[in-house]
């Protein structure tokens, strides 16, 4: 009986080794993750960034744009994403801190043209270039997310789905800030758009854009990975410039418009300009 009871602890003793993290020796577990990895940190910027995991994930589309053809697997080592946009306030301290020239006066009068409703501090900064993304993501010791390491973010997991919340249409209650029922009641813009391109029966409460982290995060705990701003990323091709959207209030967004699918990018971006509905987040490696 004693020599039974000493197999059975042995044995428990042999799994819990076997299957549990060990954060003293490195280890690894079987996506190739580095078991002592924090699930978040916080950035040099004061940015929350989320683990996102080392492994295989089925990247673009079969029924998407030629550059999202076709479905093929793609290898990724673990990373940390900001886990919101960058928000107005941690740009101006970037502005302040370095000297970089201030978006706000390069765009006076387009920020001016939308009356200060994009200026809020917890709002997603928008009118950066590629290059001031670039530069923030720098002086913060982070840098651009590619493509890939967008659509693997933006998934959450999820495998095959159009949307990051699935396949349904039209999204479920606080899927994202769209262009939609809210935006449509506001005098200053529902005439200026054919209701088409409006997502009638889903209404997220903000005209524009709507502070980060306003609806539910993905299965990663990335917040605002569709909808709010367009997002910029690190690849280039060609000498141009790709920017996966995450789409965002402007983009057309009827059933069959694929400007909300999580693998849809826009290209042939211009170097040196940015827009109302342009933003970004940044990315590090996880094993620094």
């Amino acid at each position: 009986m004693l020599r039974l009871k000493f197999s059975v602890i042995l044995f428990l003793v042999v799994l819990l080794v076997g299957c549990g993290e060990n954060p003293l020796d490195g280890s690894k577990d079987s996506l190739g993750n580095q078991s002592n990895l924090s699930k978040e940190i916080v950035s040099s910027d004061g940015a929350s960034m989320v683990l996102i995991p080392a492994g295989e994930f089925q990247m673009g589309s079969d029924d998407g744009e030629e550059e999202e053809k076709p479905v093929h697997t793609v290898y990724l080592d673990a990373f940390y994403m900001d886990k919101y946009e960058v928000t107005n306030a941690q740009y101006r301290k970037f502005v302040q801190a370095t000297g970089h020239e201030d978006y706000h006066d390069l765009h006076k009068e387009a920020m001016e043209s939308w009356g200060g409703r994009l200026n809020g501090d917890d709002q997603p900064v928008v009118f950066v270039s590629w290059e001031d993304a670039k530069a923030y993501a720098e002086w913060a010791g982070k840098r651009l997310p590619t493509k890939a390491e967008w659509e693997k973010a933006a998934r959450g997991g999820l495998v095959g789905k159009r949307y990051v919340w699935g396949d349904e249409w039209p999204p479920p209650p606080r899927a994202g800030n769209f262009r939609d029922e809210s935006y449509h009641r506001d005098e200053l813009y529902r005439e200026k758009i054919d209701t088409k391109f409006f997502i009638l029966g889903y209404d997220d409460g903000y005209t524009l854009t709507a502070p980060v982290g306003s609806f539910t995060p993905n299965g990663y705990g990335l917040y605002d990975m569709v909808g709010n701003v367009a997002e910029w990323c690190a690849d280039r091709r060609a000498g141009e410039l790709d920017m996966f959207s995450g789409s965002s209030f402007r983009w057309g967004t009827d059933r069959e418009d694929n400007t909300l699918w999580v693998t849809y990018y826009f290209y042939n971006c211009t170097s040196g300009i940015g827009s109302y509905d342009v933003g970004f987040r940044c990315v590090m490696d996880a094993t620094k």
